[in-house]
């Protein structure tokens, strides 16, 4: 047996001394070595959140990791466990906090997986472990080294590169191997949009023309577009750490918890939104507040659909565009996109669920002077610092995060904007200045609707410069979860590995152009030529648009705002729809959303109100 997980020193000796020295040093020997691997571990993971507080503003105290051992055989087994019992007290010494590897509902920013083999990650407790990790955690994998083993001959097949970022190994030595592995921070929906060959290696050219648009975020050598995609994807996402998540209790469900943002993550949401056009928060809203509102937008969707099918003068079947005898109409309640692509803005459902938050949010915020009329936005000032408990429109990090996008400051400058003085204004004390919020709407994606023209939902304002601060943005989060086991619901395919989502689904979601909320790059991927000889370069600006585009995957609760000015499309929706009969709704894809806007500035695609249904 391996001098790491067995005894130290030779089984038998002629010389009883020598044999009670052997003794002595068999047991002393493990415990050495346990140490110096635990401290070895531990410093390693000491480092790796240190260097994440300065991005992050979340202490080491503040760090939750789980810890566990999975070896099969009763010595391997009852010595890893020493060693998962010394790890365990290394971690405390250093301030951060210890869960047990076997609960199963805690969740962990890291994890110290201790094996004997690689086999014994498929064990149910490193699934477990690896299920609860958040995105963007590490897992810190401690494996027994067999004799005359080589690194090589481990199987990591149960972390695939969809969900895992590459594996690293941090230290080997004759008894052990650390390696850590990052799950990823924002996963990307793969299965959709097959047109574009995301597979194929990335060119030199595409590469350099990427590279000069696109800053310091550099194409890496022999990268393939998916890779690509994947890391660009969690570039622009923001996780949220464990105590980030249960900073307000806000009921009394287990997931009862509301995430509040630290003000350093708040900082670098508005930093990516401002460089990248968008910006993906994991985990943000509490689900219980988000599904609801799911629910009551298919309700009204499907009172919809029936208004519309039996209206006696003027008949419209929207779940079968092609047969109905008239075309449907933008209504006051609900606009059409595209064939079996809807957006709803009101409904009865809607409407109660709308007064009864409304009403909840205003009782909460009390003083902070919100006043909310039907479903006309609010204007949100500086004094109004939100709710969590109430209502996921008002949710603090929300309202700081378009706070500072729609109010950037120079701090050298501010104080000479004397015209705040205006209008009752309190004069240049660099506040933010108020913006809209529109009420919550959704988008409903039907099975069989497509991939929409790509678009922007609004102009640049000016021409003279590349980018200006954002007039108009939306915030985007799911009004369903995606969901692992289908019995129920055949029609949607989501693609699940050991529990885990990979991003995939057949439910589609919304993709986006990396950095396209500027003039330049917008110009670079679809402008042109003057002189309309264009054939040299449409294929380098296809294959351009297809490597900045992500296709983010979001699940209930995570959130995506992103600048209106920003390209994108709506994916499209390749579930099949009810096949049982039973579920009218099956396959629809309602996606939640908020309008959000300057004070000053006027919509017409929302102002504008249209015929009732």
């Amino acid at each position: 047996m391996d001098a790491a997980w067995g005894a130290f020193g030779s089984d038998s000796d002629d010389s009883d001394d020598d044999s009670t020295a052997d003794k002595n040093e068999q047991a002393q020997q493990p415990n050495v070595l346990f140490e110096s691997t635990s401290a070895a571990v531990t410093v390693a993971i000491t480092q790796y959140f240190a260097s994440l507080t300065k991005t992050t503003g979340v202490g080491l105290g503040e760090r939750v990791l789980a810890v566990t051992s999975v070896v099969y055989g009763d010595e391997c087994g009852e010595e890893a466990g020493e060693l998962k019992t010394m790890m365990t007290e290394w971690v405390i010494r250093r301030g951060m906090k210890v869960v047990a590897g076997d609960d199963g509902s805690s969740a962990c920013d890291a994890a110290v997986l201790i094996v004997g083999d690689t086999k014994d990650l498929q064990s149910d407790s490193s699934l477990n472990i690896r299920r609860r990790l958040v995105p963007g955690g590490t897992v810190w994998l401690i494996i027994k080294r067999q004799e005359n083993e080589s690194d090589n001959n481990n199987s990591f097949d149960c972390f695939p590169g969809s969900i895992w970022e590459e594996i690293s190994c941090v230290s080997t030595s004759s008894s052990y191997s650390v390696h850590k592995i990052q799950k990823r921070a924002c996963l990307v929906n793969a299965m959709s949009c097959p047109w574009m060959d995301k597979k194929s290696i990335i060119g030199k050219e595409v590469a350099l023309a990427a590279e000069k648009k696109c800053g310091n975020f550099k194409v890496a050598k022999n990268e393939s577009y998916l890779q690509f995609e994947l890391r660009a994807a969690s570039r622009v996402t923001i996780v949220p750490s464990v105590a980030e998540r249960m900073r307000e209790k806000i009921s009394s469900t287990d997931e009862g918890y509301a995430t509040i943002l630290t003000d350093t993550n708040i900082k670098h949401a508005i930093e990516k939104l401002r460089d990248h056009g968008l910006v993906i928060i994991k985990g943000l809203l509490p689900p219980e507040q988000t599904i609801p509102w799911g629910n009551v937008v298919l309700e009204d969707f499907t009172t919809a659909v029936e208004a519309l099918k039996n209206h006696q003068s003027r008949p419209v079947d929207l779940l079968n565009p092609d047969k109905g005898q008239f075309e449907p109409l933008s209504y006051k309640e609900m606009a059409m996109r595209e064939d079996l692509r809807v957006d709803l803005r009101s409904g009865p459902s809607m409407e109660k669920l709308r007064s009864q938050e409304n009403n909840l949010a205003s009782e909460a915020m009390a003083g902070n002077n919100v006043i909310d009329v039907g479903s006309q936005p609010t204007i949100i000032t500086a004094d109004t610092m939100g709710t969590a408990g109430s209502s996921w429109r008002y949710h603090p990090s929300i309202l700081a995060i378009l706070k500072g996008l729609f109010n950037p400051r120079d701090d050298s400058l501010y104080k000479g904007n004397f015209g705040r003085w205006n209008f009752g204004g309190n004069g240049p004390d660099g506040s933010p200045q108020p913006f809209r919020l529109g009420q919550i709407g959704s988008v409903v994606s039907c099975p069989g609707s497509g991939d929409q023209a790509i678009h922007a939902d609004t102009p640049h304002l000016f021409e003279h410069t590349d980018c200006h601060p954002c007039h108009y943005c939306n915030v985007f989060t799911p009004g369903y979860k995606v969901a692992n086991d289908q019995t129920d619901n055949p029609s949607v395919q989501n693609e699940f590995v050991d529990g885990l989502w990979t991003g995939s689904s057949t439910m589609g979601g919304t993709a986006l152009v990396y950095d396209s909320h500027r003039l330049s790059v917008s110009a670079m991927l679809l402008a042109e030529s003057d002189d309309g000889n264009d054939n040299d370069n449409a294929s380098l600006r296809r294959q351009l648009l297809e490597l900045l585009t992500l296709r983010p995957a979001l699940d209930a609760g995570d959130i995506l705002i992103f600048d209106n000015r920003t390209l994108h499309y709506g994916i499209a929706n390749t579930s099949k729809g009810d096949t049982t009969g039973k579920d009218s709704n099956a396959g629809r894809r309602p996606m939640l959303y908020l309008n959000v806007t300057q004070s000053w500035f006027h919509d017409p695609k929302v102002s504008n109100l249209f015929v009732g249904y």
